[in-house]
């Protein structure tokens, strides 16, 4: 059976102006933050600290004219983040971005997988 890891796969991460970065991981955590609305709960989903989920989500609103997660303070009745509609969009137009991507890349990375001295074997 062939593995996942025999095809080529295209990675795509997004350079800002300014610097900042777009890229899986932090599509990732706006995904996460969508199905949990809280940050500390999407941070334990992907694996990752809460300071540094948190770090990200700080870059993202400062990346962008717009906020892309709306955050809650905690208290009684708990803190929460969402994506905003601008959010839900940037994830959209990025999976968007990749998946047009891939379809115009499709044969030339199979040329690279076939040509993978790593290709079919097993890890």
């Amino acid at each position: 059976m062939t593995s996942s890891n025999s095809k080529a796969r295209l990675w795509i991460k997004i350079t800002l102006p300014g610097g900042g970065q777009l890229g899986p991981g932090k599509i990732a955590l706006l995904k996460a933050l969508d199905e949990h609305f809280s940050i500390a709960a999407a941070a334990r989903a992907l694996n990752m600290s809460y300071s540094r989920a948190w770090r990200l989500v700080d870059e993202l609103n400062s990346c962008f004219a717009f906020l892309v997660v709306e955050t809650h303070v905690g208290g009684k009745q708990r803190g929460g983040a969402r994506l905003t509609t601008e959010g839900h969009d940037l994830v959209r137009r990025f999976e968007s971005l990749v998946a047009a991507a891939q379809a115009a890349t499709a044969e030339e990375l199979n040329a690279f997988g076939s040509a993978s001295t790593l290709a079919g074997k097993k890890e």
